[in-house]
């Protein structure tokens, strides 16, 4: 292992669907081995993260005025 371009090793276990989602996935590329396109994606692939916080807080505001409505409607 000394003599290995990359001698460290990551694991991780994955469930029968995403192993097939990844499979998937992998066969749109030239890419044959799961370690390189496991690698590739580590690396250079990209995440798109949403900040829901604003909309949380919104959906929020609009529960407690639908609370309010209900209240007056029942006295």
């Amino acid at each position: 292992m000394e003599n290995r371009k990359r001698n460290i090793q990551i694991k991780f276990r994955v469930t029968e669907k995403e192993r097939e989602l990844i499979e998937k996935k992998m066969a749109q590329l030239p890419i044959h081995k799961i370690g390189a396109y496991m690698r590739k994606m580590a690396i250079d692939g990209y995440i798109i993260y949403t900040d829901l916080s604003p909309i949380k807080e919104y959906a929020k505001e609009l529960q407690a005025i639908g609370k309010n409505i209900n209240k007056s409607q029942s006295a």
